[in-house]
């Protein structure tokens, strides 16, 4: 982690850390500070205003429908596994 982000964190920044692998899969995942995360009710309207325009935009695609159901199946599987 360079100086900057471990300054950020040592202030109180929220942050998560995610590492991937080169398939895109989460290696892992460390989060800082998630209890200084406060948002206004303006705030939480306009993030679920753009994830909603996000999500129609993708589900109206059938070939991201199709690859979200065989993601899904796969990861339903691998959680009855463990």
């Amino acid at each position: 982690m360079d100086n900057k982000t471990q300054e950020a964190i040592n202030a109180g920044q929220p942050m998560t850390i995610i590492r991937l692998a080169k398939d895109g899969s989460v290696i892992s995942e460390k989060h800082y500070n998630m209890e200084n995360i406060s948002l206004s009710d303006f705030q939480m309207k306009q993030l679920a205003r753009t994830l909603l325009s996000a999500c129609e935009k993708f589900y109206s695609n059938p070939e991201n429908v199709k690859k979200y159901e065989a993601w899904k199946a796969v990861r339903d599987a691998a959680e009855m596994s463990e």
